[in-house]
């Protein structure tokens, strides 16, 4: 399936086998004064105490689209960090910060007009202009290319190349977010020069791809055309190469962490951060609160047990959030009010505790004609800590006479095209990755008739409010039309959000210079080093 916009799906690959066994750990130059040192990757050098050169290896779930207006698995998203740039990057708390682009400007919100860097070379050769982005951008809103971003840039009318360092987006209406939507992780600038992305990897970023084999890894070495240069002048990145090493088993990648067969895995539990905290050789990094999140989604339309909002409100009223944070995830999520929308997103964050009182949960399915009990079937993909959260909901859900049969799925399967897919299932958990702005998750799974609204709720109240937050160019308005549509959520909405996650990442205590991204498939290696 293809992805939306709003949601980072990470499809693992199933059958492919960590091939760790042979990999042995190359070592760089140490800081200090400046020294050359021989390696296994050759020659490497330190300059203003920071060790350049050496290979980098990380670990990570295999991937399943090697185009980036496609990517789902969180291993496309994170390698692709490292190939592409974008017009512009999400910073550690949300905020937008220069990317290709270094301004952006617009007198009505209908006209956004990018200033682009100069002097910016793809990896082929070419020279980064305008017409890359009017290709990048025409590409991802064309019906017939079928992106997850056609939805969320319908309101383009046109995007022209002003010149080749500036480019203007014109829409239908006023949208004050749309710098946080050419941020979106699909949104890759690609070079006019490709014509088939999934198989030609030409991009402006840190580092090239010189190889790819789906079923074992991917190599990436330094590109010597990057843009960026460090505090000091210094060009980055810092790394000869970087090798994603592709396995399905997230405690065999700590495994290979703690032998040195790789030096970075992300997306850690709980239990796996105590167990690298143990490790003198390693270290744990995490990141902010972030919006990351997992929804229980209730299919709310004619004919479902969830079309009642009765059934839905007693569904929520059950879950004890901050339980199921001490099983799945202790010390690493926050338990936010129960929608997507969680703290992360400052002002636009309703700050109000999600209820739970069995109680009335109870009296609520008596009343919606279902004091016998009922069951339902909830489908949770074999993946992340989905089964977890399944388990522990299950347990909370028996209390007010609830009986949930788990079906455990691959995530193939979950979001496939049958009846157990997550846009079909009466009630499924999916993940969604961080977005600089909530309305994303509005537009793209909540609104009546989105694409993936895979609960198939339909609230014209909400569906106007959505409009309005699209529209508004007043920040404190838009803040609380956000909050608005938080209490219909609240009050009536489809789902159930047990927490946001805290991202977690282990890594050898020999690397420095890496900083964990809210949404860790989108952290950087291009200011990554090693240190003796």
């Amino acid at each position: 399936m293809r992805v939306n916009s709003s949601r980072r799906l990470h499809l693992l690959a199933l059958g492919c086998a960590l091939a760790l066994a042979a990999v042995l750990f190359v070592g760089c130059g140490s800081g200090g004064q400046e020294t050359t040192t021989s390696t296994q990757a050759g020659v490497t050098t330190t300059t203003g105490g920071i060790a350049t050169g050496g290979i980098l290896r990380v670990a990570t779930e295999p991937t399943a689209n090697r185009d980036p207006a496609f990517a789902s698995a969180r291993a496309d998203i994170l390698i692709n960090q490292q190939v592409y740039d974008w017009l512009v990057e999400v910073g550690q708390n949300n905020q937008l910060l220069p990317g290709l682009a270094t301004e952006w400007t617009s007198p009505d919100g209908t006209i956004w007009t990018f200033t682009l860097r100069s002097e910016v070379t793809f990896s082929n050769g070419s020279s980064f202009t305008a017409d890359d982005v009017v290709y990048t951008f025409d590409r991802l809103r064309n019906p017939d290319v079928g992106s997850p971003l056609v939805g969320l840039y319908a309101n383009i009318t046109s995007i022209k190349a002003l010149d080749p360092t500036r480019v203007e987006f014109d829409l239908k209406e006023p949208n004050p977010e749309f710098p946080s939507d050419v941020a979106d992780y699909h949104a890759a600038v690609l070079s006019k020069t490709v014509a088939d992305p999934s198989t030609e990897w030409v991009g402006t970023g840190p580092f090239t791809i010189e190889s790819y084999s789906a079923e074992d890894r991917t190599i990436l070495k330094k590109n010597p055309k990057y843009w960026m240069k460090d505090g000091q002048g210094a060009r980055l990145p810092y790394l000869d190469e970087i090798q994603f090493v592709f396995s399905p088993d997230l405690a065999g990648q700590v495994e290979a962490l703690r032998g040195d067969q790789v030096q970075f895995v992300a997306g850690l539990t709980s239990e796996l951060v105590d167990s690298i905290n143990a490790d003198s050789k390693l270290r744990v990094l995490t990141g902010p609160s972030s919006a990351f999140h997992y929804v229980i989604h209730m299919r709310s339309d004619a004919g479902r047990p969830a079309a009642d909002p009765l059934v839905r409100k007693a569904l929520q009223l059950a879950t004890d959030h901050q339980g199921l944070i001490d099983q799945v995830r202790p010390g690493l999520a926050v338990v936010g009010n129960g929608t997507p929308v969680g703290p992360a997103y400052g002002d636009y964050y309703l700050d109000q505790a999600p209820g739970y009182d069995p109680d009335q949960a109870r009296r609520l399915l008596a009343e919606a004609g279902f004091a016998g009990g009922l069951t339902i079937t909830l489908y949770a993909q074999q993946a992340l800590e989905v089964p977890a959260i399944a388990t522990v909901w299950k347990e909370q859900m028996k209390a007010i006479g609830v009986t949930v049969d788990i079906q455990t799925v691959p995530p193939d399967v979950y979001y496939g095209e049958g009846d157990a897919s997550w846009l079909k299932a009466d009630f499924g958990i999916t993940e969604w990755g961080a977005r600089a702005t909530p309305n994303t998750y509005f537009n793209a799974a909540y609104i009546t008739g989105a694409a993936y609204n895979e609960s198939h709720w339909s609230d014209p109240e909400f569906d106007a409010l959505t409009a309005q937050i699209n529209s508004e160019l007043d920040q404190a308005k838009r803040g609380e039309l956000y909050k608005n549509a938080q209490h219909i959520l609240i009050d009536r909405g489809p789902v159930i959000v047990p927490f946001f996650e805290t991202a977690a990442a282990g890594m050898s205590a020999a690397v420095k210079g890496i900083e964990l991204a809210p949404d860790w498939s989108r952290t950087l290696f291009r200011a990554a080093y090693f240190v003796r």
